[in-house]
């Protein structure tokens, strides 16, 4: 089981299990359609931040003390040429500031501390204050007693896009559904629109395999799109196997970041 380790996602995310199964009492709401493009490359994105957040975090448990994993106050996932870079902030005086930095490729590290009263640029600020937003804004289907959450530039410009991903608590089980996409404003305080990436709470278990012991994939139906999401392209990413999306009378694969068209569907 892949899962963040430090409470870093904000205690306003962390709410009593539901049922395995929970469908919204409101018809669907359609969402922002992206091009099938679009959604390969923000899939991937969001994968790489996630496994990012939690190499680092791992990096930082084998690091530091326990007094020091204690005063982590949340964190950010930074691109650079050369990779990623999560920072992780700190208290000092009542003021967020950075405490940690954890380079990340292919492997996490190493941990080095940041100088003692360095700040956070505005930009970094307000990525923390987006994710704080999005939390805030949360709707009504809470699929996951524990979320992770994504936040990079929007790169359409102008702002940020969060994503809160409902998460796994149990081995070999898969949150298909409960997953929410955020646009919030540049300085992180407003938010511009929030989308339900599912109607219902979908858990599906991982233990499926083929007649020569390979994963046979997941079957979902989505009906709040025409196709397949970015977090479709997350879930087949982080857990190596397809999943095939039957949307608006199609059947459309996704594997990995490759979307393609299987079939129509019959009535």
């Amino acid at each position: 089981m892949r899962r963040l380790l430090l409470p870093l996602v904000s205690a306003a995310l962390v709410w009593t299990p539901p049922a395995h199964a929970q469908t919204s009492s409101d018809a669907p709401v359609p969402i922002e359609e992206w091009s099938q493009e679009r959604v390969s490359t923000l899939g991937r994105r969001i994968y790489l931040h996630d496994r990012a957040a939690w190499l680092a975090t791992e990096a930082l448990r084998e690091t530091l003390t326990a007094d020091e994993i204690d005063q982590v106050e949340g964190w950010i996932v930074t691109e650079a040429a050369d990779g990623l870079r999560v920072r992780f902030a700190r208290e000092a005086d009542g003021v967020l500031v950075p405490g940690w930095d954890v380079p990340v490729g292919d492997s996490a590290g190493p941990v080095s501390a940041v100088e003692t009263g360095s700040l956070f640029s505005a930009t970094e600020l307000a990525q923390f204050a987006a994710r704080q937003t999005a939390a805030r804004e949360i709707g009504a289907l809470r699929c996951s007693r524990e979320m992770n959450s994504v936040v990079f530039e929007d790169p359409d410009g102008g702002g940020w896009l969060v994503w809160l991903l409902a998460a796994s608590t149990e081995r070999g089980v898969i949150p298909v559904g409960g997953h929410y996409r955020f646009r919030v404003s540049a300085d992180g305080s407003t938010l511009l629109r929030r989308d339900q990436l599912s109607n219902g709470c979908l858990n599906m278990r991982d233990d499926r395999r083929g007649p020569n012991g390979q994963r046979a994939g997941l079957v979902v139906t989505h009906i709040v799109s025409d196709g397949p999401v970015e977090t479709h392209v997350f879930l087949s990413l982080l857990n190596r196997t397809p999943v095939y999306v039957a949307a608006d009378d199609k059947l459309i694969a996704v594997e990995g970041d490759r979307i393609r068209f299987v079939q129509t569907l019959e009535d």
